[in-house]
Order: C-alpha cells, then structure tokens, then sequence
C-alpha cells in the first residue's frame, strides 16, 4: 500500500531533504511550505499522515494542529511534529492539541523512518474496522489487542469459569472489572416491569464484557448470563481505565465505537418496532449465523429457543411457528441438535 505523507515546513532545504528520505522509502509526499497551505492540502485531499515543522510563519505547528484535531475529517490523521525545540513544555503543548509524537531535529533518516511507519501502522490497525458501519466492541478490542499499550490487559490476568446460567454480572452492580470472554457464550439482557426479559447482546471468544459502566462509572444495567460453560479473563478497572484515558489513539477510536454501539441498538429496536416477526426472526438467525458458525462445517445453531425468542422480542410460540414456516418454505431445517440454515440467500431477501 502507497501512503501519502504530508510535510508541512518553511525551511526548503530540510523540506527537500525530508521528501528524498521518504520518497526513498516508497512514500509519496506532498509539501506545503506554510502552515495555512498544509491546513487547506489536508483539508481538501487528507493525507495518511502529518509531518509538520512547529515555528513557520503565517500559521504555527500548533495553530495547524489545532484546526485539524478539530475537524472530523482530518482528526484521526497521525500528526508528528518536528521542532529543534527539546523543553518539555512545548512537547506538553503539542500533546494536549492533539499531536501524536514528535521528532526532534536534528534526527537520523532512520528514526524517522521508524516513527513514521509505527504511526502508520498503529492508524491503519485503529481504523481498519472502522468505517460508517456498526461494530461490536470485539472488533475494537481484537484489533486494539495488537497494540502495545493494549498487550497488558491480556498478559498474566485472573481467569475465572462460569457454568451454564452463572451470573456474570447483574443489573443494579457497580463495576469493579472488565471481562474478555476466553471461551464459550454469553448473554445480556434486561428485565421490564412484566418480568419479560430482552437479550441485549450475544457474545462470544474474545468479547469484552461491561465496559461501558465502567467508562461511566455507573452501576451495571443489565446482566450477564452463561449460556454454556464459559472462561473469562478479568481485567483490573484501573488497568482498563489507564488504557483509555492515557492513548488518544485508543480513546478516539472507543468513542468511535461507543457511537457506533448506540446505532446498533437504535437499529434494533426500530427493528423491533416496524419490522414483521418473520422478518426479525430472520434476521436473529443471520446474525447469529455470522456471528458464532465461523467454520464452514460449523452450521448448527444451538442457542436455546427461549434465547432467540427474547433477542427476536416475541413470544416463544410466535417464534416456533415462524420457524416452522421456515422449516416449510426449505429456508431451514430443524434437529434435535438445532437449527441449521439450507437458503441464506432467501433468507436474507424477508429482510427486503
């Protein structure tokens, strides 16, 4: 992959010898010699990262930076500043405006190299699951994972073991971990006025579980149920909480995350509201389906009925009926071992 590099700085001959390093590199670079120049460069075709010079006229390092970390557009763009300054203050400043490192000049091609591909990498991982779609919080976490500064909440943890029905966590709780699922299912719901319950989620290896109380330091407002014999690694609050409040790339992409979570709900429960029950039936099956049968071979759903009955948001009846009709139209079959789906292509077309 060719990534483009913009490099802001006043100074011609340093500008010069910056391209011709990266150039070497493969890299392709475009430069703008002032800082108002490079804002409207990113502005209107945003780079894959920033390489800009702190002490230029016409707009500063900080004033570029500043107008960029702003910008939806432009915020989550790797920015390293280069300065000949080494005080700590100005690093601090720089930090606090959104800078993601810096390098001091002068410096070896080398290092610079090295900073370069590590911000490119460490962007392309945050974002590469991350476009307008929802995303579940593993896709976050297995991805984050990778990081250095994310390796530690997964290195040498407390592991604990549910049997089926254990409580993980219950509704009213405060939290005091959070929980990445080894292995085996869990589900959380929520409980109304009637009784009724209401799957909110189905998780599998490697989910995380409640972390959302955790970022809001309010009591747990569901529960989290085994749905068979699960093992969890339990990760310290304080660990976690370092984790996300000391990477600005980690907490950008969680707010990310966050929104995107919340879309997904919305979506549900507009599902709930207008769609058909054979249509939210449909589509529970699908997304279990993709969610947990990651083999070829592995095509049996074996979530109890009840389960997809409260992720569905029916009664059990309805649900049974609804998948005999399925049964019926050859979009399924149905065992003592579960259910498998024969059409998904047809299955898929009730969704429209």
């Amino acid at each position: 992959m060719s990534y483009t590099i913009l490099l802001i700085e006043d100074n011609q001959d340093m500008a010069e010898n910056i391209t011709g390093i990266l150039e070497l590199a493969h890299y392709h670079v475009k430069h703008a010699s002032n800082g108002k120049i490079g804002v409207s460069i990113a502005q209107i075709e945003p780079p894959d990262l920033i390489l800009c010079d702190i002490m230029m006229p016409e707009l500063d390092g900080y004033g570029v930076v500043h107008i960029l970390s702003n910008s939806p557009e432009t915020a989550d763009i790797p920015f390293i500043f280069l300065t000949a300054k080494a005080d700590q203050s100005d690093f601090r400043t720089g930090m606090n405006l959104g800078a993601d490192d810096y390098i001091t000049k002068p410096f070896d091609g080398l290092d610079l190299l090295k900073v370069v591909e590590t911000r490119l990498k460490k962007s392309e991982l945050l974002k590469s699951k991350y476009g307008n779609n929802p995303s579940d919080v593993s896709t976050f976490f297995n991805k984050a994972r990778e990081l250095k500064e994310f390796q530690k909440l997964s290195e040498n943890r407390p592991v604990r073991t549910f049997k089926k029905k254990d409580l993980i966590f219950m509704e009213g709780q405060n939290p005091n971990d959070l929980y990445h699922i080894e292995k085996g299912r869990v589900k959380t719901y929520k409980i109304n006025y009637d009784g009724k319950e209401l799957i909110t989620g189905i998780h599998g290896d490697g989910d995380f579980l409640g972390y959302l109380p955790l970022l809001e330091e309010k009591p747990y407002n569901e529960n989290a149920e085994a749905l068979e014999d699960v093992r969890v690694s339990v990760i310290p609050k304080a660990d976690f909480l370092t984790l996300i409040y000391s990477s600005k790339d980690v907490a950008r992409k969680f707010i990310k995350l966050l929104s995107n979570n919340l879309e997904e709900m919305e979506d549900r429960l507009l599902d709930i509201a207008y769609q058909s029950v054979r249509q939210r039936v449909a589509s529970a099956l699908l997304k279990i389906h993709g969610q947990f049968l990651k083999e070829e071979n592995d095509t049996i759903i074996t979530i109890a009925r009840r389960d997809i009955s409260n992720i569905v948001g029916t009664a059990t009846e309805s649900l049974n009926r609804t998948l005999a009709d399925f049964r019926d139209e050859g979009l399924i079959q149905i065992s003592v071992e579960g259910l498998k789906i024969i059409n998904k292509a047809k299955l898929e077309k009730l969704l429209h």
